[in-house]
């Protein structure tokens, strides 16, 4: 029965973002809390979090292909899930991405070789995180914002140029959070 067990947790783990139901992550924090990464990008809390920022947000349908050795790469191939939202017209938004914690430890060391900054995220519990340096910009050149959290055995990256503070990402990052329980 044991070994059926791990088959089933591994195949939900391998399986592609989904249409029908949440994919659980079997990996806990400290606290045993197991998060759930979402399955589809139609998540209302989300959106709504960044149309108080970019309104008319809405959710944008993107059909993502990875480049190797990227976060998103590592991220879809865990079985996780990126999201943008934001007024396309404008060209304005942000991408959310949730993956297993297994994505997360493969990415840490490649967030410490490219300068991101070890924090503690004011007003979360999270076990661990890490951000762009203040002053950062995109390839083209854009100022740029990105946040990685491990909390309740989900990796969340929020990236955004938009966001200036963590004050501006709070909203979305809680609901990042609330829709991976």
């Amino acid at each position: 029965m044991n070994q059926v067990s791990v088959i089933l947790c591994s195949l939900l783990l391998l399986s592609a973002c989904g249409d029908s139901e949440n994919q659980e992550v079997t990996e806990t924090t400290s606290s045993s809390t197991v998060g759930i990464v979402p399955a589809t990008c139609e998540l209302d809390e989300v959106n709504s979090a960044f149309a108080t920022i970019i309104p008319p947000s809405k959710y944008i349908p993107t059909q993502w292909t990875p480049a190797e050795g990227t976060d998103l790469a590592a991220a879809l191939n865990a079985g996780g899930i990126a999201c943008t939202y934001g007024d396309q017209d404008a060209e304005v938004g942000g991408t959310v991405i949730w993956a297993p914690s297994s994505a997360w430890t493969e990415r840490e060391e490649v967030w410490k070789s490219e300068g991101m900054e070890p924090i503690d995220i004011p007003n979360f519990n999270e076990t661990a995180a890490y951000k762009l340096p203040e002053g950062s910009t995109s390839a083209d050149g854009m100022p740029a914002w990105r946040v990685n959290l491990l909390i309740n055995g989900i990796w969340i990256q929020l990236g955004a140029a938009f966001i200036q503070s963590f004050e501006e990402a709070t909203p979305i990052i809680q609901a990042a959070i609330q829709t991976a329980k």
